[in-house]
């Protein structure tokens, strides 16, 4: 069953299907699709997802290189969380949540626990990804924007930006946030993979 919402910062837990935004009246970011918008993407309203190991789907195919020029893929870091932030230099939300991803990768980090972050840029050059992450002291690697090559491998997964996704140690999404995310949610949400028996060597933090 899918879990509660976690942390503050969420007002609700809209369940959205795999395949994309429901097609309701009134969904934001349906409507955005639909309408286009001035901003020139699709903003994320908040709305989290959060998928038991029996809901899981096939793994998620993800593969790039980052802006330091090293290559990097899902299926290298198996055993492990993957928390996948989808970002811009030119979106608002996307600065606002930098430092409560900072802040949570450095925890599990110091922590010792297995867990990866690897953000995918969107829109912006090398040098100007490069210096934002400078900028704001963004400990974790970043994909290079390719076009839109890279991020088209999630599909309809990271439609908004930001999108951040947790996959589960076989690499399959357990939970993603579509628009800015804060600390205490997108820590709950690793805690519930790393306690979910897909990790390997993995107690859980939470418990």
């Amino acid at each position: 069953m899918r879990r509660a919402v976690r942390g503050a910062g969420v007002a609700a837990a809209l369940a959205l299907a795999l395949a994309g935004c429901s097609g309701e009246e009134g969904t934001s970011i349906t409507e955005q699709m639909r309408q286009g918008d001035q901003k020139g993407y699709v903003a994320g309203d908040g709305t989290l997802e959060q998928l038991g190991p029996d809901e899981r789907e096939e793994p998620v195919d993800l593969a790039g290189t980052t802006l330091e020029d090293e290559q990097w893929s899902v299926e290298q870091q198996r055993g492990k969380v993957v928390v996948v932030n989808v970002w811009g230099s030119w979106c608002g939300p996307c600065v606002a949540e930098v430092p409560d991803l900072v802040e949570v990768e450095t925890a599990f980090n110091e922590a010792g626990e297995p867990v990866e972050f690897i953000g995918l840029n969107s829109r912006d050059t090398v040098p100007n990804a490069l210096a934002f992450q400078r900028k704001y002291d963004v400990p974790y690697p970043s994909l290079q924007d390719d076009g839109g090559r890279t991020r088209a491998q999630l599909g309809s997964l990271a439609v908004a930006t930001p999108t951040t996704l947790v996959l589960d140690g076989e690499g399959r999404l357990a939970a993603r946030v579509s628009g800015e995310v804060d600390a205490s949610t997108l820590t709950g949400m690793v805690e519930d993979v790393l306690a979910d028996g897909t990790v390997a060597d993995g107690e859980g933090a939470g418990g």
